[in-house]
């Protein structure tokens, strides 16, 4: 078999070179997405687990008897707490009472936190006529 004169048998290196830089742009993005991925879930896991502590706190608020839920703030004994509401994590739980008038309350539970340097809070709220009304 002969070749061709003058002409392409393969690649030539700035061909290879543009091809490798095109490759390791697109896997950059690719691991910058992962990165990205990553952050929000986690950032959304934290999210979800504070809405759930107000929300186990607020529904323990409101199943007590009138005559337990005195105006004012009160903080969580516990803080920091954890997911569980145990003692030892990144979250403060606190909650406020104020009277409504003739035997109602308003519950606002606020639970924040602080992670990397980021803080964060989600507060709920909901009225009641105490025993769980």
């Amino acid at each position: 078999m002969s070749r061709p004169r003058g002409g392409q048998t393969g690649f030539t290196f700035i061909e290879l070179m543009i091809a490798m830089a095109i490759m390791a742009i697109g896997m950059m993005a690719a691991v910058s997405m992962q990165f990205s991925s990553t952050r929000n879930n986690t950032n959304g896991d934290i999210v979800t687990q504070a809405t759930m502590l107000a929300k186990t706190q607020l529904e323990n608020l409101k199943n007590r008897d009138l005559s337990n839920l005195n105006a004012g703030t009160v903080q969580d004994p516990n803080n920091p707490v954890n997911a569980e509401g145990q003692s030892g994590g990144i979250y403060t739980r606190s909650w406020t009472i104020a009277n409504l008038g003739a035997g109602a309350r308003e519950i606002t539970v606020r639970v924040q936190w602080s992670r990397l340097g980021r803080s964060g809070a989600v507060q709920i709220s909901s009225n009641t006529q105490g025993g769980g009304v």
